[in-house]
């Protein structure tokens, strides 16, 4: 969802809501050079033992600490009002909150005339107290975490870890906690300071606060704490701020009533709604399916993490496929895997003529995805790799037409080559101006198009191949052109006999006749009739007697289980008064010995002509 104008109107609201909420001591302290001590261990902030509150209202504040550190918690947070500035659209989907769109981070501030709040969690150690304290915040206001410190040095220092939640329906960081916003830790003095969250969605919220107050330089007031911890639970339910799970079942919800259901249509609808609901977040914060549909605003794990959401809830099988430090989709459409990017389909541009940019990595095949993703191209040569994408049948522009419309315009210089018998050649693709990153995805796609078409030369059958080929000789300098094998067939031959029972029978004596069986065939005067049925791929004819086919074998012709081979097609032919029966390697059926004797043996020969040969009378049909 691009929206150029939007981030000035952040802006520009976030900067006079600032200046016209705040304390000007508040305001002297925000520009005031923030105080950073060394990166501390990060904790688990999606470890299994986070656990939201019973009741769905109700918050904890809980402290870890080490050595001989003990902690006491109080408070309890809970938001259930519409809220003040909540609002909901006409068809119930939560509109954004401007506050929420403009408070990414924590942001520390000195301590206001504020003394008295409704929650807090305090964690001590080493006689020294840190203390988290707040009040419930309504909808579009942000929560202000106080955080203090008693009989703390000069060193104290806090900071407010990037949020986690959970709504029954996974649980999740909401930010990225490796970025600097959330690793900084800001000194608490003899006031404290603030951190300020806007919480968005209905569910819960766990915050952890991480204290240090150490100087190895100042012995005597060194309070030897370098790791401290205390946590606090905020449980949302408002109906001004839907839960995540409750944004993605209406979503679902919707996409069933406005498509046909398929698993395809569903995908697409699902793929460009995502789209239309995020940002992209270039200062890389937030990572979450809450920050994406509430926030609006994420990085390749949003698109990724909420597409999969949607995808689960409208039981559409998907995976996670990463590479490149990146993220995206695998999907399964009837029955299929193909490759889905929403965070480069998240595009207003239209750079490249007819090609729709916002569907160019929509329904990839490994191969094509390895082109953006080269890391891709080890992942899914692994043996354990579960998401094979080989299949362009649900890729976007073979499914609306256009990679048939884009092949179409190759034809007449195809055909060309064709007509001229050449079994390999090359013909230079019209994108040459695109960058390899793009004509080589749209170009596997045209490819994928030129292969279905059906090709003839002179009424007969050409397999056609097609693959892109892309070379890129530099940044600045590089070839796409197709490169094409040719295989002609030849024209089915005219049909000689009608399909039905006929006796074999040897012109130097018509009573005898050859009975096949499945050690060869041999002159019997009792010899039945064999059934003659013919390919119509080559004029050629299956010879076959009590359900197996006669196939050539060596020298010999025996009877079969027919397996679609070559050696069990054979050519009939008029030679004189009769025929001539001829195997697909050009040997023909042969009277050994040239005599017409009981039990003389019938084997394949270089055909000469000669009466030798058995033939099929051509007025007697024998049943």
């Amino acid at each position: 969802m691009k929206r150029p104008l939007y981030y000035l109107l952040c802006a520009i609201a976030c900067t006079s809501m600032a200046s016209a909420t705040m304390p000007m001591a508040a305001i002297a302290e925000v520009i005031q050079p923030r105080t950073t001590a060394e990166q501390q261990a990060q904790a688990d902030a999606t470890s299994s033992d986070t656990g939201k509150a019973e009741d769905g209202t109700n918050t904890n504040a809980t402290a870890d600490t080490v050595e001989d550190g003990t902690a006491t918690s109080t408070g309890i947070s809970a938001a259930n009002t519409e809220g003040a500035n909540g609002r909901i659209s006409a068809n119930g989907t939560p509109a954004p909150s401007l506050r929420a769109q403009t408070n990414p981070t924590p942001e520390a501030i000195s301590t206001t005339s504020q003394t008295t709040y409704a929650h807090s969690a305090t964690a001590t150690q080493n006689g020294v107290t840190f203390t988290v304290s707040w009040n419930d915040a309504p909808a579009g206001t942000a929560t202000t975490f106080h955080v203090t410190q008693a009989n703390g040095s000069s060193q104290a220092k806090a900071r407010m870890d990037a949020p986690t939640y959970w709504d029954g329906g996974g649980h999740e960081s909401v930010c990225d906690p490796s970025r600097p916003a959330w690793s900084s830790y800001y000194s608490l003095g003899s006031a404290g300071h603030d951190f300020t969250f806007d919480f968005t969605a209905s569910g819960a919220y766990r915050i952890y606060f991480y204290f240090m107050d150490n100087d190895r330089y100042d012995p005597q007031n060194d309070k030897g704490i370098y790791y401290l911890r205390t946590t606090a639970e905020v449980t949302v339910n408002d109906t001004a701020r839907p839960s995540v799970t409750q944004i993605v079942n209406n979503a679902v919800a919707q996409c069933r009533q406005e498509t046909n259901g398929s698993e395809y249509d569903m995908a697409l609808w699902l793929h460009d709604w995502t789209l239309d609901q995020l940002e992209y977040d270039h200062s890389l914060n937030w990572c979450s399916a809450e920050s994406g549909l509430t926030r609006h605003q994420g990085t390749c794990e949003n698109y990724q993490r909420i597409y999969s959401k949607l995808l689960d809830a409208a039981d559409i099988a998907n995976g996670r496929i990463t590479g490149n430090g990146h993220t995206w989709n695998a999907v399964k459409i009837d029955g299929k895997w193909c490759q889905m990017d929403l965070t480069r389909d998240d595009t207003s541009d239209n750079w490249y003529g007819d090609l729709d940019q916002r569907h160019l990595y929509f329904g990839l095949t490994d191969e094509l995805m390895a082109i953006a993703h080269s890391d891709h191209t080890a992942n899914y040569q692994k043996d354990d790799y579960a998401y094979r994408s080989t299949d362009l049948s649900n890729n976007y522009f073979v499914r609306n037409g256009k990679a048939d419309e884009w092949a179409e315009k190759y034809a007449d210089r195809i055909q060309q080559h064709l007509d001229a018998k050449e079994e390999s050649f090359s013909i230079n693709a019209d994108n040459q101006l695109f960058p390899p990153s793009i004509s080589g995805i749209q170009n596997g796609i045209v490819a994928y198009a030129m292969n279905r078409r059906e090709w003839k030369v002179q009424a007969a059958k050409v397999d056609l191949t097609a693959a892109s080929n892309v070379t890129k000789e530099s940044n600045s300098k590089w070839s796409a052109k197709y490169d094409l094998k040719a295989r002609y067939k030849a024209t089915a031959l005219e049909k000689v006999i009608d399909d039905g029972p006929y006796r074999l029978a040897s012109s130097l004596d018509g009573s005898m006749a050859a009975a096949a069986s499945a050690s060869g065939c041999g002159l019997s005067s009792g010899a039945g009739a064999l059934t003659f049925e013919r390919d119509a791929a080559t004029g050629l004819y299956r010879i076959s007697s009590g359900g197996m086919l006669l196939t050539e074998s060596g020298r010999s012709a025996v009877l079969a289980e027919a397996d679609g081979s070559a050696s069990q097609l054979w050519r009939v032919s008029a030679l004189g008064a009769g025929y001539t029966v001829t195997s697909a390697s050009g040997l023909a059926l042969d009277v050994s010995g040239a005599d017409a004797s009981e039990g003389d043996a019938v084997w394949l020969y270089e055909p000469n002509g000669t009466p030798a040969d058995p033939a099929i009378p051509r007025a007697s049909t024998v049943t």
